[in-house]
């Protein structure tokens, strides 16, 4: 599996760091169009009334925090799967999650039916973003995928992934993705690299090949890091 870093620019008030002076700036790399591209994040909070008297009171020994947070995230080139992230903050402020040791989950994509119909009395949703924009592979080695963020219908954010298609370790590919975007010229952004949760793994000794799970993670580790506003 190639492995991602994603950026997420929050600051995109200027010229410089518009879609469009990104978008132009890959072309100097001589990219090769591959298509459009999506994704949607929603954000589901636990539904308050319901009964927590059976989750172990260690939970709340920080802050008596018991609400749990769901991340759910589709993207149109892993069309065929729905990732989710369960947290239990040791806040009630979303963003300041405790998300060590938590597992992250890729479902068939159906499963989002049944969180929306058969368990909306369970979570309720609290946020939803979209992004559309285009694809570019560079050479051999990249895909690059940018696109403007939007909630309800107002532009928030530019997010831009980058793949590296020569290797499965993360820890190994991380200068080769930093480097290649400094050769974009990207406005300053933060890198996510899935770093906060370790994903789960069926044989011990893949503790270091990159999965798709770790994209989702990305995903989920940036929306949920963004600044408020």
């Amino acid at each position: 599996m190639p492995v991602t870093g994603i950026v997420l620019i929050h600051n995109a008030s200027t010229n410089a760091t518009t879609i469009t002076s990104i978008n132009d700036k890959i072309t100097r790399l001589f990219p090769r169009i591959i298509g459009k591209w999506s994704l949607e994040y929603k954000l589901y909070r636990e539904n308050p009334i319901l009964d927590h008297g059976a989750r172990p009171s260690s939970q709340n020994q920080v802050t008596g925090a018991v609400s749990r947070f769901l991340s759910q995230l589709v993207l149109s080139h892993h069309r065929d799967d729905l990732f989710c992230l369960v947290d239990e903050p040791q806040s009630n402020i979303p963003g300041h999650a405790n998300l060590e040791k938590k597992v992250i989950a890729v479902f068939d994509k159906g499963m989002d039916m049944i969180i929306t119909s058969k368990l909306a009395s369970v979570w309720i949703l609290r946020q939803s973003m979209r992004a559309e924009g285009v694809a570019y592979a560079v050479g051999d080695e990249f895909v690059i995928r940018t696109a403007n963020v939007t909630q309800t219908g107002s532009f928030r954010y530019i997010v831009v992934e980058i793949e590296y298609l020569f290797s499965d370790d993360l820890e190994s590919s991380k200068i080769v993705i930093s480097d290649f975007a400094s050769r974009c010229d990207l406005p300053n952004g933060k890198f996510f690299f899935g770093d906060s949760v370790h994903i789960y793994r069926s044989k011990a000794d893949e503790s270091q090949k990159f999965t798709k799970a770790d994209t989702g993670l990305q995903y989920m580790e940036a929306f949920r890091a963004r600044p408020n506003g």
